[in-house]
C-alpha cells in the first residue's frame, strides 16, 4: 500500500489517507481480507503523526471499509452496503456537485467533463469484479 500526502491540498491529511485507501480498494489494489499496515508502521512510512493515521483508521472502520481484529491486525472488510438508493444518490451527487463547481470555475466544457467522468469511471467499473 502506497499513501502519498499532498501538503498543499486543502483536504485534511487523515481524509487523504481515507480517500487513498478507498481508491485502492475500488481499483482492486487492496482486496477483501488484505491486511493493512499497523498505525505505527504507516506513520513511520509516510512520516505522519500516528494519531492522524489512527483517526483515518477509526473513520474507515466506522464506514465499514476496514475491520480490526484484536491481536491479528487491521484488514479490508467486505462491502456491506446498507444504504438505500436515495441515500447513495445524495452521497455521490454531493461529491459530483463539488467536481462540477470546480469544472465551471476552471472553464471546463460540460462535454469534456462528461468525457473525463466516463474515462475515470471506466477505470473502476471496467474491472472484472464489477460492483
Amino acid at each position: 500500500m502506497h499513501i502519498k500526502i499532498d501538503n498543499l491540498s486543502d483536504r485534511p491529511v487523515y481524509q487523504q489517507i481515507i480517500d487513498q485507501i478507498k481508491r485502492d480498494i475500488a481499483l482492486g489494489r487492496l482486496a477483501v481480507g488484505d491486511k493493512i499496515p499497523p498505525v505505527r508502521q504507516l506513520a513511520l512510512d509516510i512520516v505522519i503523526n500516528p494519531n492522524t493515521i489512527a483517526k483515518a483508521y477509526r473513520q474507515l472502520e466506522q464506514d465499514g471499509v476496514i475491520n480490526t481484529r484484536a491481536g491479528s491486525g487491521t484488514f479490508v472488510a467486505e462491502i456491506q452496503n446498507t444504504l438505500n438508493n436515495e441515500s447513495r444518490k445524495v452521497l455521490v451527487c454531493n461529491q459530483l456537485e463539488l467536481a462540477v463547481v470546480d469544472a465551471v470555475h476552471t472553464q471546463v466544457a460540460q462535454k469534456e467533463l462528461t468525457n473525463w467522468f466516463s474515462e475515470i469511471a471506466g477505470r473502476y467499473y471496467g474491472r472484472s469484479n464489477k460492483i
